[in-house]
């Protein structure tokens, strides 16, 4: 019905109705609007500054750089004291890097004179072999770093020797045992030398085994062949240990950190 001739034609729902539908209509335009401005902010590639999803993964060199899931063995008889104290050795069979009173290193070995817990050797050849004459040990301080020494004496000058921790020192030829006092051992492998004269006679002027006064390490000579003279030191732990070679008498002293 017209009310007249500028009037508006009322709604055959009502105003009330009319005006929500409005609302609704404004509202549906405003959300479509904001799904197509997602949509095209999510297209965007890396030249638009958005990101590539597929580089949310890691990349084949990322992975690879991470922490492995196993570490490398302990090798066989090398537990090793990080420190003059105590503890045990880091992964691999290397120590830490903190050094005993004095300054002495106790990480991979330089020579046989720095401190390590890996084995120290010196392959020296002579035309003859020498004599092993006596065999001692006792405690040493040298500038705050105290330490146990095994001292072999020699005639004829001094042999070639390998030194390294073993689970067990064995006799040569038989395989039996060695006893050995404490929990560690350490076995001594001296090359062109012997312990007997050539009558066969030992050469020792000491006991072929024995203990420190102050009971941390013990001795004893393992075997006596063909130019080889194997001896076995027990301690009750594995710690560094230095190989020196003194002169006047010739001697072998090997060094174990307390």
């Amino acid at each position: 019905m017209m009310s007249g001739s500028g009037a508006r034609p009322a709604h055959p729902e009502g105003p009330g109705i009319a005006w929500r539908r409005r609302g609704a209509v404004a509202l549906g335009g405003t959300a479509l609007a904001l799904v197509l401005v997602a949509s095209l902010a999510g297209c965007g590639g890396a030249g638009s500054g958005g990101q590539d999803t597929a580089s949310m993964s890691p990349s084949p060199r990322a992975a690879a750089s991470g922490f492995p899931s196993t570490f490398p063995s302990q090798p066989a008889g090398s537990g090793v004291s990080s420190s003059p104290g105590g503890g045990s050795a880091g992964a691999g069979g290397v120590p830490g890097a903190t050094g005993p009173a004095g300054g002495a290193s106790v990480g991979p070995r330089v020579d046989a004179r720095s401190w390590s817990g890996q084995p120290a050797s010196n392959a020296r050849r002579l035309t003859a072999p020498v004599r092993l004459l006596s065999l001692r040990s006792a405690p040493n301080v040298d500038g705050g770093t105290r330490y146990e020494r095994v001292v072999l004496e020699f005639a004829g000058g001094l042999p070639g020797y390998h030194a390294q921790y073993v689970p067990e020192v064995v006799r040569p030829g038989s395989g039996a045992p060695l006893p050995l006092a404490g929990k560690a051992a350490l076995e001594l492998v001296l090359t062109s030398a012997t312990a007997h004269d050539d009558q066969g006679v030992s050469t020792l002027g000491t006991p072929s085994d024995g203990r420190d006064p102050s009971g941390a390490l013990s001795y004893a000579l393992a075997g006596d062949f063909e130019g080889m003279v194997h001896i076995g030191i027990g301690l009750a732990r594995a710690t560094s240990f230095r190989v020196l070679e003194l002169h006047g008498p010739d001697r072998l002293a090997i060094d174990f950190l307390t």
